[in-house]
C-alpha cells in the first residue's frame, strides 16, 4: 500500500513468489520518494527476515533473510519499483501533480512462482515459472490517507495473465520518527491468472489425482495490510510488515488450496545513501 513515502521490495530467495497481489503491501525497506525535478541518484540498501506461505493457499511456510535494493533518478526507478509491484526492475514516473502519481513498470520477480519439487501436494502440477511483468500504476494521497491502483500483466508469455489490485491506507505519525499505516485491498485477476495457479488442467490431473478444475476470472482476494516504519537516523531505518489475505471465489474453492486465510509478515533494516 501506498503513503508519503514509497513501499516497495526485492525478493531475493530462490522461493520468491508475487506475493504483492497476497499480502496487499510489499515487504519491504523504507524508501524515500523525491521529486521528479530530482536529478541526483538515490540509493537504498537493506536486509530483511521474512515469513510467507510456500505458495498462493499453502498452508505451510517459509521464512528466511533476503536483501533488498533500490536506487532513483528523477523520473526513473532501479531494483524494486515503488507502487508498481514489480519486486526487480525498472520504473518510470510518466506524471507527478500535487497528490497525484502515475508511473510504468517492467521487470521480473525472482525464481519460481512455484517449484515442481516444492512439495508433495505441488510436485505433480507443475512449475510456474518465472516471468517478465509489466506495470501501470496511479495513486492519489490526501492528507493522511491514500489510494492507489495498479495493473499487472505478464510480458513474458508465461500463462500468468494479470491482476488488478486497488488499495487504501489510512497513516498517521504518533512519533516524528514514526509513521504507523494500515488498510484494507482487494485484487481481480484474470481467467488465464486464475488457471495458472488454481485451476487443475486434465493433464495436471491425471499426474496429480486432483479432479480437473476450471478457475475463472474475477475477485481473488481481499486484504489487509499494516507497517509500522521507524527512522533511527537520516540513513538508517527499521520497518515492521504484516499482511493478512482472504482468498475468495474460485481461487478459495480450488482443490489445490489447503488455507484460504494467508498471513506474511517481515522486518526490515534499509541504508539510504
Amino acid at each position: 500500500m501506498l503513503s508519503r513515502s514509497s513501499l516497495a521490495s526485492t525478493h531475493a530467495t530462490a522461493y520468491a513468489m508475487p506475493l504483492l497481489a497476497l499480502a496487499g503491501l510489499a515487504f519491504s525497506t523504507l524508501t524515500h520518494a523525491q521529486a521528479v525535478e530530482d536529478d541526483a541518484w538515490h540509493f537504498n540498501a537493506g536486509v530483511g527476515l521474512m515469513s510467507q506461505p510456500s505458495y498462493p493457499g499453502s498452508s505451510e511456510t517459509r521464512t528466511g533473510a533476503l536483501p533488498t535494493f533500490g536506487a532513483s533518478k528523477g523520473r526513473w526507478q532501479l531494483g524494486a519499483v515503488p507502487g508498481a509491484g514489480v519486486p526487480l526492475g525498472v520504473g518510470y514516473t510518466l506524471m507527478q501533480d500535487g497528490p497525484w502519481r502515475m508511473g510504468l513498470g517492467v521487470g521480473t520477480g525472482l525464481g519460481r512462482s512455484r517449484n515442481d519439487s516444492e512439495s508433495t501436494k505441488f510436485s505433480n502440477l507443475g512449475a510456474i515459472e518465472q516471468t517478465a511483468l509489466g506495470s501501470l500504476s496511479g495513486s492519489y494521497t490526501q492528507g493522511a490517507v491514500a489510494a492507489s491502483a495498479n495493473i499487472i500483466t505478464d510480458i513474458g508469455g508465461h500463462q500468468q495473465g494479470t491482476r488488478a489490485l486497488l488499495d487504501v491506507s489510512f497513516r498517521t505519525r504518533p512519533m516524528e520518527r514514526l509513521v504507523l499505516s494500515a488498510g484494507p485491498g482487494m485484487t481481480w485477476t484474470d481467467g488465464r491468472y486464475a488457471q495458472t495457479y488454481y485451476g487443475v488442467s486434465a493433464a495436471q490431473s491425471a499426474s496429480s489425482g486432483y479432479a480437473t478444475y476450471k478457475a475463472r476470472a474475477g475477485l481473488n482476494a481481499w486484504r489487509l495490510g499494516a507497517s509500522a516504519d521507524y527512522q533511527l537516523t537520516h540513513e538508517w531505518s527499521l520497518s515492521a510488515k504484516l499482511g493478512v489475505t482472504q482468498l475468495q471465489g474460485d481461487a478459495a474453492n480450488s482443490p489445490t488450496i489447503d488455507k484460504k486465510t494467508q498471513t506474511s509478515y517481515g522486518l526490515f533494516a534499509n541504508y539510504r545513501f
